[in-house]
């Protein structure tokens, strides 16, 4: 009954072997081919191990022939199994029916000879040997076992001479030493020898030379291939302690089944499987003890300065650089812990020059981004790879939507005064270009730019971009331009002061003399006539050089607190009979403010300005003066009226240019010469054929460091 069990046990195991054999070869997923046969493998060897044991440990006497047939059928799956491993090393793919049927088919027709009992007849334990009988078929299963056996050493000899990678060269030789030494030993002492001399000649290392190809086997598989991953990573997740307590839980009776108990039955005598059986349990049992005693103890040499390590370990993930262990050893340990204090004075020093270096960075990237010039960088396909917020501004896009994209597309896209290919086809012959562009900005004004294009680099290597540098200089043209007119203007008005002193005393004396011709001679109406014109072209000619004169000469103000409205009132009674000549209608709409300011100089301007829009209006033209209070604390004077003008807003304010038939093109000059000293402007707002709209801006109070009327008159009275 005992065998019974054994057999169906073993028959089974055969089967599903057989079974998992054939879904592994004949899968479509061939990716994880060879790990899945690996695993297959060393289930069949463990079983081989297990059938194996149980023959030597616990049936030293009697009938084995059921386990002698396991064994013979585990051995044989064992090399069917390695022979398609092989096939598949290094690379898996496909073998195909054809290829496989023979290989399986014999292994098949084999087994079942074997438990039919057609190979071997009987098997028989005795204490100091075990006998075996076979049948005149057996050499079958020993030249089978040898055919495969050779076929894998050649498959695996033709790979070595067509690989090229030393590696796995090496992996090869390594297969092929653990595929001679676990089969062929096996099959030398496990299956020839006994077919020769009726008996098992030194059986016992048949185990013994499994459990060296099976490490050989397992190394390879874990360390090259990385076959069992999820396995490696929850032993890995194990402490040293579980690690070290498993590996002697585990390895001991592995050792004492497989060294020890062949070791003793060879050198020692044992008279019964009794005693056999009470040898391997007390050698169990003291081994395990001895085992984890030595485990504990080496954990506690090993541990302590391991977890003293890690400790200062996590100090240094705080940020605790230099920090040191304690720890004086001439072991490994000891040389572990002196390479653990210099990294840890080696990360203090490089953590102070990163710092070193980061802020110097960031001060570089701060100085970077707030820099009043215009930044960007582009790889060498113009292609923008960083940029500062000056560049965003005089683009008027956002970083994310400049970042990525071409230079050219985004600055210099639909430019009609600037050429870019221009840029790139400088930096092709010189490697950089300088030079000063006419640019229309995104708000359609133009732009004058400082451009200097340079290459950068990282040290010594070739240019990697371009660094784009431009400054926006239109407001210094602009500058340059009113100093150059100011210089004209300037030499344009001493020259016109010495004409107009030279021409005021004889023009005096011509009009003196007019008129008392005038009036002492008795002239016909003719002469009454031309000398009306006479008197009328010297007081315009008198009136030019007032003018001039006023133009040329730079006066100080005198500030004084004056009411806006009134001023605007005493103007008004002042050409009231101007007024009345056109029935115009002039409404004096300002405010009652109060503002510092030379109150004869303003009321020149206001003159000048209503003058002006008298002139324009026709008959019962309107003219409207009104004011308001600006949030920056100024006021702002509006001269409007209904008439009609064409005027150019950039050439009005120009010394003698007029729009009028009789003007001397000096009164706008003049008033917005005034309006500047007081730190005030003056602007044409709107010109058109029905309106006309004059816009004065004037500070409320006087600049610092200016003296009011009153206290330089009460100077003037100490002095």
């Amino acid at each position: 009954m005992q065998f019974n069990i054994f057999q169906t046990i073993f028959l089974f195991s055969t089967f599903l072997a057989a079974i998992g054999l054939s879904v592994i070869i004949y899968s479509r997923n061939s990716e994880n081919i060879t790990s899945r046969l690996f695993v297959l493998m060393l289930i069949l060897v463990a079983g081989y191990i297990a059938s194996h044991s149980t023959h030597f440990v616990f049936y030293r006497s009697g009938d084995v022939t059921i386990l002698d047939m396991s064994c013979h059928s585990f051995l044989l799956m064992i090399l069917v199994t390695l022979t398609f491993f092989t096939w598949n090393y290094p690379t898996p793919k496909k073998m195909g029916i054809l290829r496989s049927l023979p290989i399986l088919l014999p292994s098949i027709a084999l087994l079942v000879l074997l438990w039919s009992n057609l190979l071997v007849l009987e098997s028989h334990a005795h204490v100091e040997r075990f006998e075996v009988h076979y049948t005149g078929l057996y050499p079958m299963f020993l030249i089978w076992y040898i055919f495969l056996l050779g076929l894998n050493i050649y498959w695996l000899i033709a790979k070595i001479k067509k690989e090229k990678d030393p590696q796995l060269r090496s992996r090869s030789v390594l297969f092929i030493v653990g595929l001679l030494l676990t089969n062929f030993i096996s099959f030398f002492f496990g299956l020839f020898l006994p077919w020769v001399l009726g008996f098992y000649f030194l059986v016992e290392i048949s185990p013994l030379t499994f459990l060296v190809g099976v490490i050989l086997f397992t190394a390879l598989a874990v360390g090259k291939y990385n076959l069992f991953p999820s396995a490696l990573n929850k032993v890995s997740s194990f402490s040293i302690n579980r690690k070290v307590f498993l590996t002697a839980l585990v390895l001991v009776p592995i050792i004492i089944l497989l060294l020890e108990i062949p070791i003793i039955t060879i050198f020692f005598e044992i008279h019964s499987n009794d005693e056999l059986v009470k040898l391997f349990f007390i050698t169990l049992f003291g081994g395990l003890l001895v085992s984890v005693s030595m485990s504990f103890v080496i954990l506690k040499v090993i541990s302590n300065p391991i977890n003293l390590l890690k400790n200062k370990a996590r100090e240094i993930e705080k940020g605790n650089y230099g920090i040191k262990v304690d720890f004086n050893s001439n072991d490994e340990i000891g040389e572990l812990t002196k390479d653990f204090n210099r990294m840890s004075e080696t990360l203090k020093n490089n953590y102070n020059e990163i710092k070193q270096n980061q802020d110097r960075i960031t001060l570089l990237l701060s100085a970077f981004d707030k820099s009043s010039v215009a930044i960007a960088i582009v790889n060498t396909n113009f292609i923008i790879i960083e940029l500062n917020d000056t560049f965003c501004k005089l683009v008027d896009k956002e970083r994310m939507n400049v970042i990525g994209r071409s230079i050219k597309e985004t600055q210099f896209s639909n430019q009609t005064n600037f050429n870019y290919p221009e840029i790139e086809k400088e930096l092709l012959s010189s490697n950089r270009f300088e030079g000063e562009i006419e640019w229309t900005g995104p708000d359609s004004l133009e732009h004058y730019l400082l451009l200097s294009v340079t290459p950068t680099s990282l040290q010594d290597e070739e240019a990697t971009g371009y660094l784009f540098v431009e400054i926006d200089i239109t407001e210094k043209k602009k500058l340059e331009e009113q100093l150059l007119k100011s210089e004209k203007l300037a030499a344009l008005g001493e020259m016109a002061a010495v004409l107009a002193h030279e021409i005021k005393t004889p023009l005096t004396s011509i009009k003196m003399n007019a008129d008392i011709l005038n009036e002492s001679l008795e002239l016909n109406s003719e002469d009454k006539a031309a000398f009306l014109i006479i008197q009328k072209e010297i007081n315009r000619l008198n009136n030019l050089v007032k003018d001039v004169l006023n133009f040329s000469r730079q006066t100080d103000l005198v500030y004084s607190k004056i009411n806006l409205h009134e001023i605007v009132e005493r103007i008004k009674l002042q050409l009231r009979s101007k007024l009345d000549k056109k029935n115009a209608e002039f409404k004096n709409q300002t405010q009652p403010i109060e503002i510092d300011a030379d109150e004869e100089k303003l009321i020149q301007v206001l003159l000048n300005m209503i003058d002006n829009s008298i002139e324009s209006i026709g008959e019962n033209g309107i003219i409207i003066i009104d004011s308001d209070v600006t949030t920056d604390g100024s006021v702002s004077i509006q001269v409007k009226d209904n008439g009609s003008s064409n005027l150019d807003e950039d050439k009005i304010f120009e010394p003698f240019y007029t729009s009028k038939a009789s003007g001397t093109g000096l009164g706008l000059s003049i008033s917005q010469k005034i309006i500047q000293q007081h730190n005030g402007n003056i602007k044409l707002i709107t010109s058109s054929k029905d309106k006309t709209v004059f816009r004065i801006d004037l500070p409320i109070f006087k600049p610092k460091g200016v003296l009011s009327e009153i206290k330089m008159n009460s100077q003037l009275k100490e002095k």
